[in-house]
């Protein structure tokens, strides 16, 4: 489903060049939940921009849905685009519109009329079980919420790729595992593939059959998370084999 080869992606500064990614290799398949890991500023945010096609690398190759990404037409490269959704840290929601016109967003920007979308909003909010939250405004809602919301809105295309860049981290303990328990769901009912970006080793282990340890903008470890509570060894703790 998703492969980089060889793939890299450099920054110019004034005074130099920033080597953000360098010489990515991977496979991702179908219906995986998928993790990336590493400390801040190791290149994870610029891998998820360019896995979700905000940005293109500088070199190597990307292939989305057996395209190649890189050789893409605008055109094209939007089709794919549309088969994608993003749920964000800090949740984006619009916050001059109510939760239902949020959630119906993505579907008024492709043109699907008004009663469609707000038919099919409602059954998202529903889901999310927040239905009686549809004409408050995002101001009004906690951090959970908000994130739900999210979701709903993310979900509401029925994408095949789902990208989480940190959902849990603004969040309490207990409101995160719910959010937890809620992407587990989706993944189950909607089989989406997720690939997920945190720097929580627990949020990790809960909830991704593979992870990308990503160290010095390279790959340094891919792998399966291990079935054990034991994290304080930090990255090197979660490891079960190399894949």
């Amino acid at each position: 489903m998703i492969e980089l080869k060889n793939l890299s992606k450099h920054y110019k500064s004034k005074n130099n060049i920033v080597r953000a990614l360098e010489d990515i290799s991977l496979r991702i398949d179908q219906g995986e939940i998928f993790g990336i890991i590493g400390k801040s500023g190791v290149g994870k945010s610029t891998l998820l921009k360019i896995l979700s096609l905000q940005i293109l690398p500088d070199s190597g190759s990307y292939t989305l849905f057996g395209s190649n990404v890189t050789s893409l037409s605008h055109k094209s490269l939007n089709e794919l685009i549309k088969e994608t959704s993003y749920i964000y840290q800090n949740f984006s929601l619009l916050y001059n519109l109510n939760v239902l016109d949020n959630i119906a967003l993505p579907l008024k920007l492709r043109g699907v009329s008004k009663d469609e979308r707000k038919n099919k909003a409602l059954k998202m909010l529903k889901y999310v079980g927040l239905e009686s939250k549809a004409n408050d405004y995002p101001i009004t809602l906690s951090g959970g919420e908000a994130q739900r919301i999210s979701i709903a809105r993310a979900l509401i295309t029925n994408p095949k790729l789902l990208f989480l860049d940190e959902p849990t981290s603004a969040l309490d303990e207990e409101t995160a595992f719910e959010i937890l328990t809620l992407i587990k769901k989706i993944h189950k009912e909607f089989k989406p593939t997720i690939i997920l970006v945190s720097h929580q080793l627990n949020v990790i282990k809960y909830l991704c059959n593979r992870v990308l340890l990503i160290e010095d903008n390279k790959v340094k470890r891919i792998g399966k998370i291990v079935n054990t509570d034991n994290l304080s060894l930090g990255y090197d703790g979660i490891w079960s084999d190399n894949l």
